[in-house]
């Protein structure tokens, strides 16, 4: 659709503006913004960025991770918005605090999702919460709905949804067409996002895992388990966590239910390996996972310590082969006996016998998401 909206002098101060101002709202997450306006412009937002950014295709990219000081300079003057608005409306600041070091350029950045991007179409990534965006006078997304970490909503107690209720598509608001007027329509089938009758309630244990990991992220350190923990040793820490309790849902390792038990964890129910990180999972199962995991951040490490030691856990039961185990932990595992088998010849799989089931499934989820993304 050729664009409908044109430039004129700002009033007084002699500056290009667009013929509707379109003002960055709470919280509100860059990519939103940038398809509110082109709407409020009468365009369709790949037409709008088309325009400020003729060389790049950046819907092809995650906009929210990768619109950097330069680019973001070319929205300065246009919109009237100061360029700090902008800086606070991408993921780069948060991302770095979880990190604590050099984000990657195009791998999975930790608690952050992932877009799973293919040219312009998206598999997941992007999340929301229908009664905000019923409430909202001017419907939008926010920046937090972008965080792993974040699987519910706080002020309606109801796990966020990450696909259309209505045709199960992914949020795609960029894909959007000016006659669509409003982010609360789903690009794929047109339906009005906010129409959800039944909200499938959240977790206490998740949100108040929600709410730590934003005081984490806020104050530069949070308590786990009764630790005062720096925010990238934080989120390292439950990530750790996590691994741990996928593990544990998926094998039958007696020692580690065991320990489980002792805290009262119930190990959460789901696909028996995704082949994917909590970045790639469904709002619905992080819900599961966070609520687990809350019960072991709250429990205190020397209590962590006596159910490791009761449960008769070892070294290699409690830290998977390969895995980074965080600074946190490091007294707790030289505790633990050692079960250690000296070293193991590589393994070199026959090829007339039959794959595990381990890796069937690993292989079977990577295709579903490949053959997803070819479907639409």
């Amino acid at each position: 659709m050729a664009a409908a909206y044109t430039w004129h002098q700002g009033t007084g101060v002699g500056r290009p503006r667009w013929v509707r101002s379109v003002p960055m709202l709470p919280d509100e997450i860059i990519s939103s913004w940038l398809v509110r306006a082109a709407l409020a412009q009468g365009c369709d937002p790949m037409v709008l960025t088309g325009e400020i950014w003729p060389k790049w295709r950046i819907w092809t990219r995650d906009v929210d991770r990768f619109l950097d000081e330069n680019p973001l300079t070319r929205l300065v003057v246009p919109s009237g918005i100061p360029l700090s608005f902008f800086r606070e409306a991408t993921l780069k600041n948060v991302a770095e605090k979880i990190s604590g070091k050099t984000l990657p350029a195009k791998a999975v950045w930790p608690w952050i999702l992932a877009l799973g991007a293919r040219n312009t179409k998206r598999r997941s990534g992007l999340q929301y919460c229908p009664a905000c965006l019923r409430a909202d006078s001017i419907p939008y997304y926010r920046l937090q709905w972008r965080f792993a970490w974040h699987a519910g909503c706080a002020q309606h107690h109801c796990v966020l949804l990450d696909r259309c209720p209505h045709c199960r598509a992914p949020l795609e608001p960029h894909r959007l067409q000016a006659e669509d007027g409003l982010v609360a329509v789903c690009a794929s089938c047109k339906g009005d996002l906010r129409n959800v009758d039944d909200l499938t309630p959240c977790s206490d244990d998740a949100l108040a895992f929600q709410n730590a990991g934003d005081g984490a992220v806020r104050d530069g350190k949070n308590l786990f388990m009764a630790q005062r923990t720096e925010t990238d040793a934080w989120f390292a820490g439950s990530s750790f966590l996590i691994s741990l309790l996928r593990r544990a849902n998926r094998s039958n390792t007696e020692a580690l239910h065991v320990f489980l038990g002792k805290i009262g964890v119930v190990i959460p129910e789901l696909p028996l390996d995704p082949g994917t990180g909590v970045e790639l999972l469904s709002a619905s199962e992080r819900q599961l996972l966070l609520d687990a995991l809350w019960k072991l951040i709250k429990t205190d490490l020397a209590d962590v310590s006596t159910h490791l030691e009761e449960s008769g856990i070892t070294r290699q039961g409690f830290v998977s082969k390969g895995e980074q185990m965080p600074d946190l932990f490091t007294e707790i595992y030289a505790q633990l006996p050692d079960n250690a088998k000296g070293p193991r010849k590589p393994f070199i799989r026959d090829p007339g016998q039959p794959r595990s089931r381990h890796e069937v499934m690993r292989m079977w989820r990577r295709l579903q998401r490949k053959m997803e993304m070819q479907l639409r």
